[in-house]
Protein backbone atom coordinates (compact mmCIF):
# COMPACT_ATOMS: atom_id res chain seq x y z
CA UNK A 1 0.00 0.00 0.00
CA UNK A 2 1.32 3.57 -0.78
CA UNK A 3 1.04 6.83 0.68
CA UNK A 4 -1.43 7.77 -2.47
CA UNK A 5 -3.72 4.77 -1.34
CA UNK A 6 -3.92 5.27 2.39
CA UNK A 7 -5.12 9.09 1.21
CA UNK A 8 -7.52 7.51 -0.89
CA UNK A 9 -9.06 5.84 2.22
CA UNK A 10 -9.24 8.85 4.23
CA UNK A 11 -10.94 10.63 1.89
CA UNK A 12 -14.09 12.85 2.62
CA UNK A 13 -17.29 10.15 1.97
CA UNK A 14 -20.79 9.81 3.52
CA UNK A 15 -22.38 6.00 4.49
CA UNK A 16 -21.08 2.88 6.13
CA UNK A 17 -17.45 2.02 5.91
CA UNK A 18 -16.32 -2.13 6.08
CA UNK A 19 -12.94 -2.59 7.04
CA UNK A 20 -12.03 -6.30 7.08
CA UNK A 21 -8.70 -8.42 7.60
CA UNK A 22 -7.93 -11.79 8.26
CA UNK A 23 -4.21 -13.42 7.97
CA UNK A 24 -3.68 -15.36 4.99
CA UNK A 25 -0.69 -18.13 4.04
CA UNK A 26 2.26 -16.56 1.32
CA UNK A 27 1.67 -18.67 -1.35
CA UNK A 28 0.19 -21.54 0.73
CA UNK A 29 -0.98 -25.25 -0.18
CA UNK A 30 -4.52 -26.40 -1.54
CA UNK A 31 -5.51 -27.01 2.49
CA UNK A 32 -4.03 -23.49 3.78
CA UNK A 33 -5.57 -21.59 1.31
CA UNK A 34 -8.55 -23.34 1.86
CA UNK A 35 -8.41 -22.55 5.79
CA UNK A 36 -7.90 -18.77 4.26
CA UNK A 37 -11.34 -18.87 2.22
CA UNK A 38 -12.81 -20.44 5.15
CA UNK A 39 -11.69 -17.92 7.27
CA UNK A 40 -13.43 -15.31 5.11
CA UNK A 41 -16.03 -17.10 4.76
CA UNK A 42 -17.00 -16.94 8.66
CA UNK A 43 -16.17 -12.99 8.86
CA UNK A 44 -18.65 -12.15 6.10
CA UNK A 45 -21.11 -14.21 7.62
CA UNK A 46 -20.34 -12.65 11.19
CA UNK A 47 -20.54 -9.16 9.32
CA UNK A 48 -23.26 -9.98 7.94
CA UNK A 49 -25.24 -10.77 10.67
CA UNK A 50 -24.12 -7.76 12.54
CA UNK A 51 -25.37 -4.94 9.69
CA UNK A 52 -28.71 -7.16 9.69
CA UNK A 53 -29.19 -7.03 13.32
CA UNK A 54 -27.98 -3.37 12.97
CA UNK A 55 -31.20 -3.09 11.21
CA UNK A 56 -29.54 -2.16 7.73
CA UNK A 57 -31.44 -3.45 4.92
CA UNK A 58 -30.87 -6.91 3.30
CA UNK A 59 -30.24 -5.19 -0.33
CA UNK A 60 -28.01 -2.77 1.49
CA UNK A 61 -25.70 -5.38 3.23
CA UNK A 62 -25.93 -7.71 -0.14
CA UNK A 63 -24.69 -4.73 -2.42
CA UNK A 64 -22.10 -3.42 0.18
CA UNK A 65 -20.27 -7.49 0.63
CA UNK A 66 -20.88 -8.32 -2.99
CA UNK A 67 -16.91 -7.45 -3.68
CA UNK A 68 -15.98 -9.30 -0.93
CA UNK A 69 -18.03 -12.52 -2.07
CA UNK A 70 -16.45 -12.17 -4.97
CA UNK A 71 -13.29 -12.18 -3.85
CA UNK A 72 -14.40 -15.54 -1.71
CA UNK A 73 -15.16 -17.27 -4.96
CA UNK A 74 -11.89 -16.06 -6.66
CA UNK A 75 -9.92 -19.48 -6.37
CA UNK A 76 -6.83 -18.30 -8.01
CA UNK A 77 -6.77 -15.35 -5.64
CA UNK A 78 -6.29 -17.75 -2.77
CA UNK A 79 -3.35 -19.17 -4.20
CA UNK A 80 -1.31 -16.25 -4.42
CA UNK A 81 -1.71 -14.30 -0.77
CA UNK A 82 0.62 -12.47 1.24
CA UNK A 83 1.20 -12.74 5.06
CA UNK A 84 -3.01 -10.74 5.12
CA UNK A 85 -5.33 -9.66 3.31
CA UNK A 86 -7.20 -6.10 3.79
CA UNK A 87 -10.35 -5.01 2.01
CA UNK A 88 -11.97 -1.46 2.66
CA UNK A 89 -15.82 -1.22 1.19
CA UNK A 90 -18.47 1.27 0.98
CA UNK A 91 -21.68 1.15 -1.09
CA UNK A 92 -20.23 1.35 -4.91
CA UNK A 93 -16.61 1.04 -4.00
CA UNK A 94 -14.04 -1.11 -2.83
CA UNK A 95 -10.10 -1.95 -2.58
CA UNK A 96 -8.46 -5.31 -1.49
CA UNK A 97 -4.67 -5.22 -0.40
CA UNK A 98 -2.11 -8.41 0.02
CA UNK A 99 -0.04 -7.09 2.78
CA UNK A 100 3.44 -8.51 4.45
CA UNK A 101 2.21 -8.41 7.71
CA UNK A 102 0.65 -10.56 10.03
CA UNK A 103 -3.46 -9.38 10.55
CA UNK A 104 -5.82 -9.79 12.90
CA UNK A 105 -9.27 -11.68 12.07
CA UNK A 106 -11.30 -8.07 12.47
CA UNK A 107 -14.12 -6.69 10.78
CA UNK A 108 -14.62 -2.87 11.56
CA UNK A 109 -18.08 -0.56 10.95
CA UNK A 110 -17.35 2.67 11.07
CA UNK A 111 -17.55 6.55 9.58
CA UNK A 112 -14.48 5.72 8.62
CA UNK A 113 -12.26 3.12 7.76
CA UNK A 114 -9.69 1.49 10.25
CA UNK A 115 -6.01 1.67 9.42
CA UNK A 116 -4.05 0.68 12.38
CA UNK A 117 -3.64 -3.07 11.75
CA UNK A 118 -2.16 -1.52 8.26
CA UNK A 119 0.10 1.47 9.76
CA UNK A 120 3.21 -0.02 10.27
CA UNK A 121 3.11 -0.45 6.03
CA UNK A 122 3.57 3.52 6.59
CA UNK A 123 6.74 3.37 8.88
CA UNK A 124 10.15 2.05 8.11
CA UNK A 125 9.82 -1.02 10.47
CA UNK A 126 9.13 -2.94 6.51
CA UNK A 127 11.85 -3.24 4.51
CA UNK A 128 12.67 -4.33 0.08
CA UNK A 129 16.31 -6.46 -0.23
CA UNK A 130 17.21 -6.46 -3.63
CA UNK A 131 19.44 -9.14 -4.64
CA UNK A 132 22.33 -8.50 -7.27
CA UNK A 133 22.99 -11.30 -9.36
CA UNK A 134 23.34 -12.06 -13.29
CA UNK A 135 22.19 -15.77 -12.29
CA UNK A 136 19.22 -15.21 -10.03
CA UNK A 137 17.98 -11.25 -8.87
CA UNK A 138 15.30 -11.41 -6.24
CA UNK A 139 13.10 -8.77 -4.98
CA UNK A 140 11.98 -9.47 -1.45
CA UNK A 141 9.88 -7.32 1.11
CA UNK A 142 10.18 -8.23 4.79
CA UNK A 143 10.02 -6.97 8.00
CA UNK A 144 11.38 -8.18 11.83
CA UNK A 145 9.91 -11.61 11.25
CA UNK A 146 8.93 -12.20 8.10
CA UNK A 147 10.18 -11.77 4.38
CA UNK A 148 8.97 -13.03 0.98
CA UNK A 149 9.95 -12.73 -2.44
CA UNK A 150 7.60 -10.52 -5.08
CA UNK A 151 6.83 -12.05 -8.47
CA UNK A 152 7.48 -8.72 -10.49
CA UNK A 153 7.01 -9.11 -14.03
CA UNK A 154 9.20 -6.05 -14.99
CA UNK A 155 12.50 -6.81 -12.94
CA UNK A 156 14.88 -9.15 -15.10
CA UNK A 157 15.77 -12.41 -13.31
CA UNK A 158 18.52 -12.97 -14.89
CA UNK A 159 21.64 -11.67 -17.44
CA UNK A 160 20.15 -13.79 -20.25
CA UNK A 161 16.44 -12.06 -19.99
CA UNK A 162 18.31 -8.99 -21.22
CA UNK A 163 20.69 -10.06 -23.68
CA UNK A 164 20.12 -13.42 -25.24
CA UNK A 165 16.98 -12.63 -26.73
CA UNK A 166 18.33 -10.77 -29.16
CA UNK A 167 21.79 -11.60 -29.32
CA UNK A 168 24.95 -10.55 -26.82
CA UNK A 169 25.96 -6.98 -27.88
CA UNK A 170 29.39 -8.69 -27.27
CA UNK A 171 30.66 -11.56 -26.17
CA UNK A 172 30.00 -11.36 -22.72
CA UNK A 173 27.25 -13.89 -22.76
CA UNK A 174 28.05 -16.63 -19.98
CA UNK A 175 30.55 -18.83 -21.58
CA UNK A 176 33.31 -21.68 -20.23
CA UNK A 177 36.55 -19.80 -18.90
CA UNK A 178 38.91 -21.06 -16.63
CA UNK A 179 38.49 -17.67 -14.70
CA UNK A 180 35.08 -17.77 -13.99
CA UNK A 181 32.70 -19.60 -11.90
CA UNK A 182 30.40 -22.10 -13.56
CA UNK A 183 26.54 -21.62 -14.16
CA UNK A 184 23.94 -23.72 -15.21
CA UNK A 185 24.91 -25.80 -18.15
CA UNK A 186 28.61 -25.18 -17.90
CA UNK A 187 28.07 -21.21 -18.40
CA UNK A 188 30.23 -18.85 -16.31
CA UNK A 189 28.96 -16.02 -14.48
CA UNK A 190 31.60 -13.01 -14.40
CA UNK A 191 32.47 -11.30 -11.27
CA UNK A 192 33.16 -7.29 -11.95
CA UNK A 193 36.97 -7.21 -11.36
CA UNK A 194 37.43 -10.22 -14.14
CA UNK A 195 35.11 -7.71 -16.67
CA UNK A 196 36.74 -6.03 -19.45
CA UNK A 197 35.20 -2.64 -20.24
CA UNK A 198 32.78 -4.18 -23.13
CA UNK A 199 31.64 -6.73 -20.72
CA UNK A 200 30.91 -4.08 -17.63
CA UNK A 201 29.12 -1.87 -20.18
CA UNK A 202 26.41 -4.94 -20.15
CA UNK A 203 26.49 -5.76 -17.14
CA UNK A 204 25.47 -2.10 -16.00
CA UNK A 205 22.98 -1.82 -19.09
CA UNK A 206 21.57 -5.01 -17.03
CA UNK A 207 21.30 -3.71 -13.61
CA UNK A 208 19.55 -0.64 -15.13
CA UNK A 209 16.80 -2.75 -16.54
CA UNK A 210 16.72 -3.98 -12.98
CA UNK A 211 16.37 -0.53 -11.83
CA UNK A 212 13.50 0.11 -14.65
CA UNK A 213 12.34 -2.68 -12.92
CA UNK A 214 12.37 -1.93 -9.60
CA UNK A 215 11.57 1.12 -9.79
CA UNK A 216 8.21 0.97 -11.17
CA UNK A 217 7.28 -1.15 -8.29
CA UNK A 218 8.37 1.36 -5.77
CA UNK A 219 7.04 4.72 -7.17
CA UNK A 220 5.52 6.68 -4.34
CA UNK A 221 6.50 4.53 -1.62
CA UNK A 222 9.16 5.30 0.95
CA UNK A 223 10.09 1.96 1.98
CA UNK A 224 14.03 1.35 2.80
CA UNK A 225 15.69 -0.79 0.30
CA UNK A 226 18.78 -2.89 1.04
CA UNK A 227 21.34 -3.95 -1.93
CA UNK A 228 22.58 -7.57 -1.40
CA UNK A 229 25.45 -8.35 -3.68
CA UNK A 230 29.56 -8.68 -4.14
CA UNK A 231 30.77 -4.97 -3.13
CA UNK A 232 32.06 -4.77 -7.38
CA UNK A 233 27.59 -5.38 -8.25
CA UNK A 234 26.60 -3.02 -5.05
CA UNK A 235 28.85 -0.09 -6.52
CA UNK A 236 27.96 -0.83 -10.27
CA UNK A 237 24.27 -0.51 -8.78
CA UNK A 238 24.57 2.41 -6.79
CA UNK A 239 25.85 4.17 -9.62
CA UNK A 240 22.47 4.31 -11.85
CA UNK A 241 20.28 4.10 -9.14
CA UNK A 242 17.96 6.97 -9.02
CA UNK A 243 15.71 5.02 -5.85
CA UNK A 244 15.86 7.81 -2.77
CA UNK A 245 15.43 5.39 -0.56
CA UNK A 246 18.22 3.42 -0.76
CA UNK A 247 19.65 2.48 2.71
CA UNK A 248 23.39 3.35 3.00
CA UNK A 249 25.08 -0.06 4.37
CA UNK A 250 24.49 -3.75 1.96
CA UNK A 251 24.66 -7.35 2.71
CA UNK A 252 28.21 -8.02 0.88
CA UNK A 253 27.84 -11.40 0.27
CA UNK A 254 27.02 -13.78 -2.43
CA UNK A 255 22.84 -13.45 -3.05
CA UNK A 256 23.06 -16.65 -4.40
CA UNK A 257 24.35 -18.92 -1.32
CA UNK A 258 21.32 -17.10 0.84
CA UNK A 259 18.50 -18.34 1.36
CA UNK A 260 15.61 -15.54 2.20
CA UNK A 261 15.82 -16.33 6.25
CA UNK A 262 19.46 -15.44 5.71
CA UNK A 263 18.71 -12.23 3.67
CA UNK A 264 15.92 -11.09 6.09
CA UNK A 265 18.26 -11.89 9.43
CA UNK A 266 20.93 -9.63 7.38
CA UNK A 267 18.55 -7.06 5.91
CA UNK A 268 17.14 -6.42 9.83
CA UNK A 269 20.04 -5.82 11.67
CA UNK A 270 21.03 -3.00 9.13
CA UNK A 271 17.03 -2.17 9.43
CA UNK A 272 16.90 -1.85 12.98
CA UNK A 273 19.90 -0.01 13.87
CA UNK A 274 18.85 2.54 11.63
CA UNK A 275 14.88 2.63 12.77
CA UNK A 276 16.58 3.26 16.55
CA UNK A 277 18.19 6.00 15.28
CA UNK A 278 15.65 7.73 13.84
CA UNK A 279 12.88 7.12 16.23
CA UNK A 280 15.08 8.04 19.23
CA UNK A 281 15.48 11.05 17.12
CA UNK A 282 11.98 11.59 17.35
CA UNK A 283 11.33 11.07 20.75
CA UNK A 284 14.17 13.50 21.78
CA UNK A 285 12.30 16.31 19.28
CA UNK A 286 8.89 14.97 21.29
CA UNK A 287 10.59 15.89 24.59
CA UNK A 288 12.08 19.07 23.73
CA UNK A 289 8.64 20.11 21.48
CA UNK A 290 6.14 19.28 24.99
CA UNK A 291 8.32 22.09 27.20
CA UNK A 292 7.80 24.69 24.02
CA UNK A 293 3.97 23.58 23.69
CA UNK A 294 4.51 22.22 20.58
CA UNK A 295 4.15 18.25 21.27
CA UNK A 296 1.24 15.93 22.20
CA UNK A 297 0.80 13.42 24.25
CA UNK A 298 -1.99 10.97 24.80
CA UNK A 299 -5.25 10.54 22.37
CA UNK A 300 -7.23 13.47 23.50
CA UNK A 301 -4.37 15.95 22.70
CA UNK A 302 -3.46 14.20 19.94
CA UNK A 303 -6.63 14.05 17.91
CA UNK A 304 -7.47 17.52 19.18
CA UNK A 305 -4.11 18.50 17.08
CA UNK A 306 -4.56 15.84 14.24
CA UNK A 307 -7.97 17.37 13.82
CA UNK A 308 -6.43 20.65 13.53
CA UNK A 309 -4.09 19.89 11.11
CA UNK A 310 -1.25 20.75 13.52
CA UNK A 311 0.48 17.15 13.28
CA UNK A 312 3.84 17.04 11.54
CA UNK A 313 4.46 13.38 12.77
CA UNK A 314 2.24 11.23 14.65
CA UNK A 315 3.87 8.66 16.79
CA UNK A 316 1.92 4.97 17.40
CA UNK A 317 2.79 2.22 19.65
CA UNK A 318 3.45 -0.78 17.80
CA UNK A 319 0.99 -3.17 19.09
CA UNK A 320 -1.87 -3.32 22.25
CA UNK A 321 -4.60 -2.51 19.78
CA UNK A 322 -4.78 -4.60 17.11
CA UNK A 323 -3.94 -8.20 17.94
CA UNK A 324 -5.31 -11.44 16.78
CA UNK A 325 -6.77 -13.08 19.71
CA UNK A 326 -7.53 -16.83 17.55
CA UNK A 327 -10.91 -15.94 17.68
CA UNK A 328 -12.87 -17.00 14.58
CA UNK A 329 -14.02 -13.79 14.19
CA UNK A 330 -14.07 -10.54 15.45
CA UNK A 331 -16.60 -7.99 14.64
CA UNK A 332 -16.51 -4.74 15.94
CA UNK A 333 -19.46 -1.80 15.11
CA UNK A 334 -17.45 0.92 16.06
CA UNK A 335 -20.41 3.86 14.50
CA UNK A 336 -19.24 6.16 17.26
CA UNK A 337 -16.00 5.43 18.11
CA UNK A 338 -15.37 5.99 21.89
CA UNK A 339 -12.44 3.82 22.95
CA UNK A 340 -8.50 3.94 22.52
CA UNK A 341 -8.39 2.04 19.74
CA UNK A 342 -11.17 4.02 17.55
CA UNK A 343 -9.48 7.58 19.11
CA UNK A 344 -6.24 6.49 17.43
CA UNK A 345 -7.60 5.77 14.12
CA UNK A 346 -9.31 8.80 13.55
CA UNK A 347 -6.12 10.82 14.44
CA UNK A 348 -3.70 8.58 11.71
CA UNK A 349 -6.28 9.68 9.77
CA UNK A 350 -7.07 13.37 10.59
CA UNK A 351 -3.29 13.00 10.12
CA UNK A 352 -2.92 11.43 6.85
CA UNK A 353 -5.95 13.59 5.72
CA UNK A 354 -3.65 16.84 6.34
CA UNK A 355 0.12 15.65 5.12
CA UNK A 356 1.48 14.78 8.18
CA UNK A 357 3.41 10.97 8.59
CA UNK A 358 3.44 8.24 11.00
CA UNK A 359 5.88 6.33 12.61
CA UNK A 360 5.44 3.45 14.67
CA UNK A 361 7.69 2.85 18.05
CA UNK A 362 8.14 0.46 20.98
CA UNK A 363 6.88 2.80 23.22
CA UNK A 364 6.04 6.53 24.21
CA UNK A 365 6.79 8.47 27.66
CA UNK A 366 4.44 7.55 30.48
CA UNK A 367 3.28 4.58 28.65
CA UNK A 368 1.06 6.91 26.18
CA UNK A 369 -0.44 4.96 23.34
CA UNK A 370 -0.10 7.73 20.63
CA UNK A 371 1.65 11.34 20.99
CA UNK A 372 2.51 13.90 17.87
CA UNK A 373 5.18 16.41 17.04
CA UNK A 374 3.05 19.59 16.04
CA UNK A 375 3.75 22.06 13.41
CA UNK A 376 3.07 25.02 15.63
Amino acid sequence: MTRAEFEELVGDGDGTRLSLFVPTHRVGTTKESDEDRLRWKNLLGAVEDTLLKEGHERRDVDELLAPAWELHHDGMAWSHMADGLAMYLTQGWSASYRVPLELPELAAVSSGYTLGPVLPLLSDQNYVVLTLSQKHVRVLRGSRDRIGELDLPSVPEAFEDVFVADGPQSDSVPRPNASGRSGPGGAVYYGASSLDNAHKEEVVEFFREVARGVDEHLAGRSIPMILAGLPEWVSIYRDIASYPHLVDGAIERNPDDMSADDLRIAAWDLVSSRLQKENQRLLDRLNEQRGHGSGALGVDQTLTAANEGRVDTLLMTSGGCYVGNGAPQVVLPLRSPEDYCGLADAAARATLRNGGSIRMVEELPKGAPVAAILRY
